[in-house]
């Protein structure tokens, strides 16, 4: 008796809940770029996640990462580009970008003492402009003179004095037919002179260095007709300038150059660097960075290479990648940081993994970082009694276990490479049998829905289909061989019982459903009676006992999931078969007899909802991104009676993919979320239950009677409470009936024994109450 009460109290009793974040995902993953060093404190590195708005902390080197900021639009997606150090070391300098054509696409400055932005450069507006590529501030202490470079193949360059309350547009490419400015910059040292480094197409007004004296009234070009991507400044000596060749195909004359200049740009001198002999493909030079800290150090990263000179270009080390070829070196600079504290060190960011450099760049190494590019469905699986998640990255899954922290990883891709359809395969698992996945393969000729019992490592088509979407996937109770697979064809959906005993001769029934204009989203089959089964059909529940010949619409309770809400998982208890519980648009709805009758438990989409694997009432749903819909992770132990909420904050704004939930045991939870562009999170959430001893030191100002009684129970409450929800659970933490500010509840229909009262007062703590029905 005392464990069952210990167990009821673990149930129905008040929460209280801690947390910590982590980003656990496969470092061999990570990816980042913008990298800049701090210039007074050793070791210490400001860098982005890959995508995202996200600034990242290192200081150690790089070795271990953190992070710093995460840009203030909770609802938003943006992306930091051009992270940059200021002169005086105080604060960060970046574009924000939301999107091609977004008027919130800006240029602002962080200061890293607040971590607050102190500054921000709106886009020249009634101009066209759909982003920025390239900006420069004169750092002289106030930042009001600024230059922008907006677009691409519509480009334009703008000059303001003012921090961008209004621009002066200096040079504008669409003046000149095919030409396209790839870099345009203003000089560190004279706010005056501005410089151009233009593209164009054969047959047209093509390429060509472009200086400016008089704050681009006036233009005066060299290296006349040539096509050329990138400039570098020596910010020591604004006479030092570097120029790289841009897009090159193969039937034009130019080649591969970087071209030096010691006058300001009036005369170049073209470096002998050794370029490749191939006659195909690009011929380009995105980036060159010139070492703060010594001005004969130079890296020039081009397309495939990395070229480095250490005497100011008398001579040149180049080392070729392969990240073209193998998706994992070095392909294209992205930029280079070089190290104040020891001159041999410097990261390259590049578009595969970031690199860390021990020899001025001529070697390099990937900077191990949790925080990639997340994908997929993330799950968690119980394997012969080992825990195991499952996710997405690079276009494949890994599987690691939690235990051990080891991965395997199934067709996770290089990356160069990426599936004819251009996303990743969405795979459904069964927790009841360890291995069994369900997985989409599309293709010309027709896509594949596969079955595995090793996680993807060896699959079998048993389906084959021209409709877009893969939705659900359930494995029959009675027979292993035997699937229930849903799709969707983009106006209705198909059902469909696949008997895979023999693979080569699947055998395929199409099951006909009452409605079908909507997604399938959840398949429940009864594990104690193969011919239950509950089907999620848009805002519909369907439900049938015969094996699918015919079929009930469920309405019972149900009266608040109608257009445009949608029912977006659907999962069973697995401590108590009867109990249903479905993820919606609109909340979370819970079934106790099977799915006939159903109550709503939380208010908010909720895109997966888990029951807990170890104590009966313990539930979590998890809500994606979704529009301008926050992700968040939801929780309780009192089967929905009250629940805590982390928001997005908890999570750092990161647009949320999937998630999954380990029960670890009765009282520690943890979450582990596929981000966007953090990689995998991990919450740890701890549920600390009050005892016997807790619970009669609560202030007691609830009272019921007659207790024992036989039909009714009366509640009354301290006067100072006006509203309040009740509970009523029995033994097993199974929740009998609920009801809102009711003095009388009627239990004269339920059967003889103690039962559990829950009171929550508006404002106040639950208080648990221990009912005798004679």
């Amino acid at each position: 008796m005392k464990k069952t009460l210990l167990t009821l109290f673990c149930i129905c009793s008040l929460q209280l809940f801690h947390s910590q974040v982590s980003f656990i995902g496969n470092q061999d993953y990570g990816r980042m770029k913008n990298f800049a060093y701090d210039k007074t404190t050793p070791d210490k590195i400001y860098s982005t996640s890959y995508i995202g708005k996200h600034i990242l902390v290192s200081v150690d080197n790089g070795l271990t990462w953190k992070v710093l900021f995460t840009l203030p639009y909770p609802e938003y997606s943006p992306d930091i580009k051009e992270l940059r150090l200021t002169n005086n070391g105080t604060a960060l300098s970046f574009i924000e970008y939301f999107g091609l054509g977004s008027s919130m696409n800006k240029v602002a400055i962080l200061d890293l003492q607040s971590l607050s932005i102190i500054k921000e450069y709106q886009i020249p507006q009634n101009e066209g402009v759909e982003t920025i590529e390239n900006y420069s501030i004169f750092d002289n202490g106030t930042m009001s003179i600024i230059t922008m470079l907006t677009d691409g193949s519509q480009s334009k360059f703008f000059y303001s004095s003012n921090s961008g309350q209004t621009w002066t547009k200096v040079y504008d490419a669409t003046d000149h037919e095919g030409v396209i400015i790839n870099d345009a910059i203003m000089d560190p040292k004279n706010p005056q002179t501005l410089y151009i480094a233009r593209n164009g197409g054969p047959g047209n007004e093509d390429g060509g260095f472009f200086k400016s004296t008089d704050a681009g009234t006036t233009w005066t070009e060299t290296l006349n007709g040539l096509i050329l991507q990138s400039i570098a400044i020596d910010p020591n000596n604004s006479n030092v300038i570097y120029t790289g060749s841009g897009v090159i195909w193969t039937y034009q004359d130019q080649h591969q150059a970087v071209y030096k200049s010691t006058d300001g740009g009036a005369t170049w001198t073209e470096q002998q660097i050794t370029w490749s002999t191939s006659g195909m493909g690009l011929k380009n030079v995105p980036k060159i960075e010139i070492n703060p800290n010594d001005s004969n150090h130079v890296i020039v990263m081009a397309d495939d290479r990395v070229a480095v000179t250490t005497n100011g270009g008398t001579t040149w080390t180049t080392t070729v990648h392969n990240g073209l070829s193998d998706g994992q070196s070095y392909f294209y600079g992205i930029n280079a940081a070089f190290n104040p504290s020891n001159q041999n060190e410097v990261l390259i960011a590049n578009n595969r993994y970031p690199k860390f450099s021990s020899d001025k760049g001529v070697s390099l190494t990937s900077i191990k970082n949790p925080f990639f590019i997340g994908m997929g469905n993330a799950n968690i699986i119980n394997d012969n009694g080992t825990d195991k998640l499952m996710y997405g990255v690079q276009y494949g899954y890994t599987m690691r276990n939690l235990e051990t922290n080891e991965e395997t990883p199934v067709n996770v891709m290089p990356l160069n490479e990426s599936p004819s359809a251009g996303e990743i395969g969405l795979v459904y698992i069964d927790k009841d049998y360890p291995g069994r996945t369900y997985s989409y393969e599309s293709s010309f000729m027709g896509n594949n829905i596969k079955v595995s019992n090793d996680y993807g490592v060896n699959s079998t088509t048993i389906y084959t289909t021209y409709d877009i979407s893969f939705t659900a996937a359930e494995t029959d109770s009675s027979n292993p061989n035997i699937a229930w697979l849903a799709t969707f064809n983009g106006e209705t959906s198909s059902l469909i019982k696949v008997n895979f005993s023999n693979p080569d001769e699947a055998q395929t029934e199409f099951i006909t459903l009452p409605y079908d204009g909507d997604y399938i989203y959840g398949i429940k089959v009864s594990k104690t009676n193969p011919n239950e089964i509950l089907v999620t059909v848009g805002n519909r529940i369907l439900k049938t006992t015969d094996g699918g010949n015919t079929w009930t619409q469920i309405t019972g309770g149900l009266e608040e999931l109608t257009l445009p809400n949608i029912a977006l998982d659907l999962t069973q208890n697995p401590l108590n078969p009867n109990q249903y519980t479905i993820a919606a648009s609109n909340g979370i709805y819970t079934s106790t007899d099977s799915g006939n009758t159903w109550t709503k438990i939380y208010n908010g989409m909720i895109h997966k909802v888990e029951h807990s694997t170890k104590v009966n009432g313990q539930i979590v749903g998890i809500a994606n991104s979704y529009w301008d819909y926050l992700p968040k992770v939801v929780y309780t132990s009192n089967n929905g009676i009250t629940w805590t909420e982390k928001t997005s904050q908890t999570y750092f704004d990161t647009p949320i993919i999937s998630g999954a939930t380990r029960f670890v045991d009765s009282t520690n939870v943890e979450v582990y979320l596929t981000s966007q562009s953090l990689g995998i999170l991990k919450d740890n959430i701890t549920l600390d239950f009050l005892g016997n001893s807790d619970l009669n030191n609560l202030k007691d100002n609830v009272s019921i009677y007659p207790n024992p009684t036989q039909s009714f129970i009366n509640i009354k409450l301290d006067k100072t409470v006006s509203k309040f929800k009740a509970s009523l659970c029995n033994a097993a933490g199974q929740i009998l009936l609920t009801t809102e500010n009711r003095s009388s509840l009627n239990i004269s229909n339920l059967n003889s024994g103690v039962y559990f009262l829950t009171i929550v007062p508006e404002n106040g703590k639950s208080i648990t109450k221990k009912i005798i029905k004679n």
